[in-house]
Order: structure tokens, then C-alpha cells, then sequence
């Protein structure tokens, strides 16, 4: 080299003048060509046989550490080979992403006139069952063909919810409100008609068809709510589907400690007692780096909740409960993944039914014991497909009891005396067995994603279930009858089902811009001894080049889950009907006894439909136009039908699958993130929700309802046409920051009654509660402390719900007989909460 360099040297001297400009000239070029570099690699995951599985398609991305406008981007190729050239050189980021894996991260230094090469091993990402919501802003997505929303980890934490439970985030979708009854209402759809997953595993109630487990939310990763999913693989619901997944353990150890510190009661200017005390404790992390990790937290709950209609000493439910959720993460190799979790999920609910006209000694206690086990296993083979294997086994025994036992049930036009007419001990049991196979993608005029899945699940039910006579006396209202309850029969009862499903879904995307969803279910019950094929379309279509403007729309069959409670309804025990006159009237009592019939055991099912249109008006505001229409058929309604006279009268107490519903919405959302770690979310929902008001589930659930008029068919309970939402989350001066949420919605529908409890015109037509209106707010920062030689994070913050005082009354009085008649009652005012935590 030195030699060839002396050479060159001594050449250049007898060079001619013009050819010593030339290489004068060129000088600064070669310089500036020699100060950049280049960066070559592939993108590669080991498949099960050891071999290197190389990826296609992955995105990849460099950007610079002193400058981050300067970024380079470019896709895998199919050997799975990424090449960038002309480089300054520096200090870089390079970041590997590709759906289903999870990201590869590593800095790199490019060095001028180098060539450098990198290989990035990548792992597969675990893969979680779904309960689905999702709230923030997700931009322009056009593989996604289902509405959806998601609330994550972030939310669950910074958000005012006022008991810190993952299903108080819900109503932070729009179309999704908690009813009159407290209950979460999604899409217009009955409690009941919604699907809850956690982890792919179902975890409804096997009797009555509700959510039935409770979760410490530090565990949640993120929430999806979906309204007509056009994914086959979802099935066993007929108006939405709220999918959880729940977290790994990161690479490091990880505690957390909040609301330690217990709220004491106020009433009437003093202190008694304690309110609420809701400490929440959960630590995770690797107990053999990237082969084996846990999530443990346990989360005690002592809550008082008052109405505050009722007198001080007698106004208040408690709820006592302990949750305790155990996850274990095992990586078996590269390509085989296995996850277990138990959780278990202890309540008691004492006065659980409690109102301003069910005061305590009228309402029922409720007490559940709860678990559920499950292990998922997934295989990833080497030519890219994926096995997912799941089984669970989940536990809920509930019992139904008196407050306070020992007289009679008495219905006035006032409100509701004696003793909860009403005792159940339910004993049910749940296995589910589901095998799903991804295949890999295939090309065939355009790429195909094929999923195929096999779900076999077994529930058993045993119970008992007795009921105390009831009494419906008109008092000085001009009546001279009064109404006597009264059963009989046997009050034991149980059922068991098996249900089977086959599904087969293709995601298949022809062009870049173009996105289609095919899917067909197939469903059998030995309940309902039914066959059900639910075939589904979706698509997404990007319509502008700038690939801002996206629609998307579908149309699905949707059958719903028969709760054994159905299966069991002719084996209730019998109810008989004495209407006597409360005077010396001389008028034999009136005898009638109801026998309880089903007519047929069919599924519930629901035709669905929407159309969505997002566009990206400029960077970081997303406009989203939406249009959705569901049509319910065969749902379950109560009638009681008179069928011959006699010495007593006969009727039947018929449920029968003869109910329809509608629902329509038409909604408009802002999504704006004005800064990294600020958004805004603003929407508006215009609906409608229609249909039969006799449903099963208002008259035989946890806490049963003795009085059965004839079905109506008129506005849902839950009916708001309009609502309003606006939330989101801001950073302030000094690390301060806000969550504010503001939600208005039309008042809920009631009917009214007579003092014999009988309906005074069109039901749901008497008029509506008041506009609901609340402002929340959480206001918090966090602060870094040294203890012990580590940092630890805490927060310190405080809630406020109602800011403005708002009258959002609960109960209104619906008997036209009663002195109040029309009067509304137990509204919450402003509320406080102190927030308290610690991580480290």
C-alpha cells in the first residue's frame, strides 16, 4: 500500500496542469463519498426445526440518535434481506416490526466508507384471546374490516373511573352507556346479548348469559369492544363482543402498591366508619430471563356505595370482595410458547338491590364464589403457521337470599315492604376446549390469510330455587283488591349443555389498498338441539392515494348463547293468583295458577350491518362517520296466556323466542393527539333502540321480579338518542397532567303504574329521567423518590366526578297512586377521591 501510494505520487508530478485541475475538482466528492456508509441485514426468526425462518415483508426503519428527522424506512424482501446505502455516519436506531412478532430494537453505529452487516433475530409475539374495546385515535387502518374501540393499560390507569374496574372504561366508546339498571349496554344490545372474553376463554355466567369475573386492571393490557365483528371466530352473542387481554411480565421486576390508604364515611357533617378501602398489590417480572415469568396481584375490596334518598343510617350496599389473578409465561423455544393463568374471584354483595322503594329490609344479598383456569399453548412451525391451543375450566357458584327473612313481600303505590321473596343457590361449571391454526399466507391474486377453528365447551348447572308468597295491595287508593303470589312445587333444578363450533375465516387483501373478510361459523347446542351456520363479509377499502380516506363496511349472521336458565324454566316452581277484595264485599276469591312453559329453545339471533367512513383531515386529526343497523329475532320474552276456566283458571306463564329488536346509530368522532403524549377524543351518537320489554333476563336473573304483565313492544330501557362524549388526557405545566371526560346523554325511558302494579298507557312511554350530565376530571403527577439505593415512582393525584353538581337522578316513582308520583330521587352529587400509588 505504501509503495502503490509513493507511485501515484510521483506519477501526479508528471502530470500535465489540466489533468492535476481535474483531480482537484473530483477531490471534494471522493471525500464526501467516503464519509457516508452502508447497512445491510436480514430480518430472521428459528423455526421449530432449528433452522433460520427468514421474513418477508417486515418493516424496517433507521433513524438517527442527534437528528430524528433523519429516518430511512424499507420492507424485508423475500429472503428477508433489507439494504440501506448512502448513510451519514453516526449513531442510529434500527427497529424491526411485522405483525404477530414482536419489535427488534438495536443502535448501531454507521461508519464513513464501511459497509456494516446486522442480522435481527426476531420472536414471536404472544397471542391473546381478545375482549374488545379501544377508545383512543388508531388512524388510518385498512386491514381492519370490524368497528371497533380499545381502552389500554394507560386509560385504565389516568382515567376517572369511579371504581377502578376495567368495565367502568367501557362507556368511553361511543354507543356504549351504563343503563338505568347499572348495567353496561354496548351498541343497543341487552347485557346478556354481549360476548366476554379474557384470553380468548368465555367468561360469562353459564345460568344467565352476564359477565361473571372481576379483574384487577394493573393486569390489563387492553380492552376491545367490538360491534359486529365479522370475524367468524367470535360467535355465542348477538350485539357486541368485549374481549380482555391481560399482560406479560417485562424483562425486569416490576411492583406496584395503590389506594393503600382507606376513605372514611362522611355523613351529615361527621365521620363514620370507613367507605371504601380498596388496596391493590401486584409484582411481575422474569424468574428465568426470556424462559419464564409471572404476574401476581391481589386486590381486596370493602366499598360502601349510599343512596342518597334513603335515610343516612339505611342508605348504604356493600360490597366486600378479594380478586387474585396468577399468570406464568413460558418460552419453550423460539417457536413454542405456553401461558397459564388462574384467577379467582370471591364477592358478597350485602343490600345488593337496593333503592330509594327497595330499602335494605326489602332487598337481597348476593354472594358469589368464583375461579377459572386456563393454559394456552402456541406452536409456530417452520413454514410460518401457527397453532393456538386453549383450555380452561371456570367455576361460578352464586347465592341469592333475603336481607332479612320472616314476612311476607308487600307491593304499595309508595314503595316495596316485608322481606326479598326470592332464594337461589346456583352451582355451574364450564369447560371449553378451542384449537385454532393459522395457516401461513398464501398468494393467490393477492395474499390470503386462512385461520381454521374447532371450540367444544360442556356446562353444568345445579340449583336451588324457592320462592316466598308475594302481596300487591292497592291501600287507600280507590281499589278494593288486592293481588296474593303464592308457589309451589319442588324447588330444585339443573341443567347441563355441550355446544360445538367450526369456523373457518380468510382475510384476503388482492391489491394494497383492498381488504377482504370472509368467514363462516357453524354452531350446534344439545339444549337447543339446533344446527346454526352464520356466514360473515367485511371489507376495508383505502380510497385516496395519500391513504388518508378509508371506508368500511359488512354485513354478518350472529347467533346468541341460550343461558341454562331457559333450560330450566319449566322446572321453577308453579305460581298461583288470589285476587280478593280487601272489604266485606261479598265477592268469592278469584283463583288462577300459571303453569311454566317453553314453547321452543331456539338461539337468539341478530342480522347486522354497518358502513364507516375514516378520513385523516391532517396530521394527527382522524374524522370518523359511521352508520349501524342490527335486526334481533327469536329472543326470549315472557307472556302469561290464559288457557281454559274452571274451578281454577288456567294459564300458561309462556317464554317463548318470539321477541324482535332494532338498533340504530349513526355516529360522529373527532380523534385528535395535538402533542406525543396529549389527545381529544369528541363524539356524537344519534339512536334508537326498540323492542320487546318483557325479556327474560328483566324477570329471571339474580334478582327476580314477581310481577309479570302482558309484553309490550316499545323503546328499550336503555334508549339514549342522543349522546355526547368528550374525553381524552393532557399534559400541563411542571409534569402535571389532566384527564378530563365529559359525557351527556338523553334521559333513559320509564312506564308507569297503577296501585295494582298494572302498566297506565304505552310502556316506556311515561316519560324520561332527566338529562344525564356529568363532568369528571383526574388530575395527578408523578414524582421520582430514591429509596433504598432504587427509584421508585409514585403518584400522587386526585378525582372528581360531577364537578358540576349535576342532578342525575336513578330512580323515579312510578306509581300514579303515590303522594310522589313522577318525583325523582338518588342522585350522587360531586365526589372526591384522593389517588395514591407506588411502583418501583
Amino acid at each position: 500500500m505504501t509503495r502503490r501510494a509513493h507511485q501515484v505520487t510521483l506519477s501526479t508530478r508528471r502530470l500535465p496542469a489540466f489533468l492535476l485541475l481535474l483531480l482537484t475538482a473530483l477531490w471534494p466528492a471522493t471525500a464526501v463519498a467516503e464519509e457516508t456508509g452502508e447497512l445491510y441485514g436480514h430480518a430472521r426468526t428459528t423455526a421449530a426445526d432449528g433452522q433460520p425462518l427468514y421474513l418477508q415483508g417486515a418493516k424496517v426503519a433507521l433513524t438517527s440518535k442527534t437528528d430524528p428527522s433523519r429516518r430511512y424506512e424499507t420492507a424485508t424482501a423475500d429472503d428477508g434481506a433489507y439494504h440501506f446505502t448512502g448513510l451519514p455516519a453516526g449513531l442510529y436506531t434500527l427497529t424491526v416490526t411485522l405483525e404477530g412478532y414482536e419489535d427488534a430494537t438495536r443502535e448501531v453505529t454507521i461508519e464513513a466508507g464501511s459497509l456494516l452487516e446486522l442480522t435481527l433475530e426476531m420472536k414471536l409475539k404472544p397471542v391473546r384471546a381478545e375482549i374488545e374495546v379501544r377508545a383512543e385515535a388508531e388512524g388510518i387502518q385498512p386491514e381492519q374490516t370490524s368497528p371497533k374501540g380499545t381502552v389500554r393499560q394507560e386509560t385504565l390507569q389516568n382515567a376517572p373511573l369511579i371504581s377502578e374496574r376495567f368495565q367502568d372504561a367501557l362507556p368511553l366508546v361511543p354507543g356504549v352507556v351504563r343503563g338505568a339498571d347499572g348495567l353496561i349496554k354496548i351498541k343497543g344490545a341487552a347485557s346478556t346479548q354481549t360476548g366476554w372474553l379474557v384470553n380468548s376463554a368465555n367468561v360469562t355466567d353459564p345460568v344467565t348469559g352476564e359477565r361473571a369475573i372481576n379483574l384487577p386492571s394493573d393486569v390489563i393490557q387492553e380492552v376491545e369492544v367490538l360491534a359486529n365483528p365479522y370475524d367468524a371466530q367470535y360467535g355465542k352473542f348477538a350485539g357486541a363482543v368485549t374481549s380482555v387481554e391481560t399482560a406479560r411480565a417485562g424483562d425486569k421486576w416490576k411492583y406496584s402498591l395503590q389506594n393503600f390508604l382507606p376513605r372514611p364515611r362522611r355523613r351529615e357533617g361527621g365521620l363514620r366508619g370507613i367507605e371504601s378501602f380498596t388496596p391493590r398489590f401486584t409484582v411481575s417480572g422474569p424468574i428465568v430471563k426470556d424462559r419464564f415469568s409471572i404476574v401476581q396481584s391481589f386486590e381486596y375490596r370493602f366499598v360502601r356505595s349510599p343512596v342518597t334518598s334513603l335515610p343516612v343510617a339505611e342508605q348504604d350496599t356493600e360490597l366486600e370482595s378479594f380478586d387474585s389473578f396468577t399468570q406464568l409465561d413460558f418460552t419453550l423455544n423460539q417457536n413454542h410458547f405456553l401461558t397459564g393463568v388462574f384467577t379467582a374471584y370471591p364477592q358478597k354483595n350485602r343490600y345488593a338491590n337496593l333503592n330509594t322503594f327497595n330499602p335494605q329490609e326489602v332487598t337481597a344479598n348476593r354472594r358469589q364464589r368464583g375461579w377459572m383456569a386456563g393454559l394456552q399453548d402456541r406452536y409456530l412451525f417452520s413454514d410460518g403457521s401457527l397453532l393456538e391451543s386453549t383450555f380452561s375450566v371456570k367455576d361460578y357458584d352464586v347465592d341469592i337470599y333475603p336481607a332479612d327473612f320472616g314476612r311476607r313481600m308487600l307491593f304499595l303505590p309508595e314503595r316495596v315492604f316485608g322481606s326479598f321473596f326470592n332464594t337461589q343457590e346456583r352451582i355451574t361449571r364450564r369447560y371449553e376446549f378451542q384449537e385454532v391454526y393459522n395457516f401461513r399466507p398464501r398468494q393467490a391474486r393477492g395474499e390470503h390469510l386462512l385461520r381454521l377453528g374447532l371450540n367444544v365447551t360442556r356446562s353444568t348447572f345445579r340449583g336451588f330455587h324457592a320462592s316466598t308468597p308475594v302481596d300487591i295491595e292497592p291501600a287507600a287508593t280507590g281499589f278494593f283488591f288486592f293481588e296474593g303470589y303464592s308457589f309451589s312445587g319442588s324447588p330444585f333444578i339443573g341443567r347441563d349443555q355441550t355446544e360445538y363450533a367450526l369456523w373457518l375465516q380468510d382475510k384476503w387483501s388482492p391489491r394494497r389498498r383492498l381488504t377482504f373478510d370472509f368467514g363462516a361459523r357453524y354452531d350446534y347446542s344439545t339444549l337447543s338441539h339446533e344446527s346454526n351456520v352464520s356466514p360473515r363479509f367485511g371489507f376495508a377499502y383505502v380510497l385516496t392515494d395519500d391513504n388518508r380516506t378509508l371506508l368500511r363496511g359488512g354485513v354478518g349472521l350472529f347467533y346468541d348463547k341460550v343461558p341454562l336458565n331457559v333450560g330450566t324454566f319449566e322446572q321453577l316452581q308453579r305460581r298461583t293468583l288470589v285476587v280478593d277484595c280487601n272489604l266485606p264485599c261479598g265477592i268469592p276469591p278469584y283463583v288462577a295458577s300459571f303453569r311454566n312453559r317453553v314453547e321452543d329453545i331456539e338461539h337468539p339471533r341478530s342480522l347486522a350491518f354497518n358502513l364507516e367512513l375514516d378520513r385523516e383531515l391532517m396530521q394527527n386529526l382522524l374524522l370518523r362517520v359511521g352508520y349501524l343497523q342490527r335486526e334481533g329475532r327469536r329472543e326470549y320474552v315472557l307472556n302469561p296466556l290464559f288457557v281454559r276456566p274452571g274451578m281454577v283458571d288456567r294459564f300458561d306463564l309462556l317464554l317463548a323466542p318470539s321477541g324482535m329488536s332494532r338498533y340504530r346509530e349513526v355516529q360522529v368522532t373527532f380523534n385528535y393527539r395535538f402533542r406525543e403524549d396529549s389527545f381529544l377524543n369528541a363524539s356524537y351518537v344519534h339512536s334508537q333502540s326498540l323492542g320487546n320489554l318483557n325479556r327474560f333476563e328483566e324477570y329471571f336473573g339474580d334478582f327476580e321480579n314477581p310481577v309479570i304483565r302482558a309484553d309490550e313492544r316499545s323503546r328499550l330501557g336503555h334508549d339514549a338518542p342522543d349522546r355526547v362524549l368528550l374525553w381524552g388526557e393532557v399534559k400541563l405545566l411542571w409534569g402535571v397532567r389532566w384527564a378530563p371526560v365529559l359525557d351527556v346523554h338523553s334521559g333513559f325511558p320509564f312506564s308507569l303504574v297503577d296501585a295494582r302494579q298494572f302498566f297506565v298507557g304505552p310502556r316506556n312511554r311515561g316519560g324520561r329521567y332527566p338529562v344525564f350530565a356529568s363532568f369528571d376530571s383526574q388530575v395527578w403527577k408523578d414524582f421520582k423518590i430514591k429509596f433504598r439505593g432504587k427509584k421508585r415512582t409514585v403518584r400522587i393525584g386526585v378525582k372528581v366526578f360531577n364537578i358540576f353538581d349535576h342532578f342525575n337522578p336513578r330512580d323515579v316513582q312510578q306509581n300514579i297512586f303515590a303522594a310522589d308520583a313522577l318525583g325523582f330521587y338518588n342522585s350522587r352529587g360531586r365526589i372526591f377521591r384522593g389517588k395514591f400509588s407506588i411502583e418501583y
